[in-house]
């Protein structure tokens, strides 16, 4: 069970952009297709029917979030997922919650 120390500790502000950061189909969808490996933002904006402004503007919503990582490339810009990341803030956010935090028992 998680400690009353450990869930009073929680970074609130940081769950909530990494949640309003996930609220949205088309930065899921983006997270996802970085998944599969680093992507320039034109190679993501064609897989979608949006411009290449508002697809900047999601990944710069996922990068402030920290979801996403960016190298540059000469002119280009590679974004790539940040599992490390994305690990720490969903584990993080869920072992908050007692029902959801490592138990201790048996064998442990």
């Amino acid at each position: 069970m998680a400690s009353k120390e450990n869930r009073d500790r929680f970074d609130h502000r940081q769950s909530a952009e990494t949640f309003g950061a996930l609220s949205d189909e088309t930065r899921l969808r983006i997270l996802r297709m970085l998944e599969v490996r680093p992507r320039s933002v034109n190679e993501i904006v064609d897989f979608f029917t949006l411009t290449q402004p508002t697809i900047s503007r999601h990944l710069h919503v996922l990068k402030k979030a920290g979801l996403v990582s960016v190298e540059r490339q000469g002119q280009r810009k590679i974004y790539s997922l940040n599992e490390s990341a994305l690990k720490q803030h969903g584990a993080g956010f869920f072992a908050m919650f007692r029902c959801c935090a490592a138990k201790k028992g048996r064998g442990e």
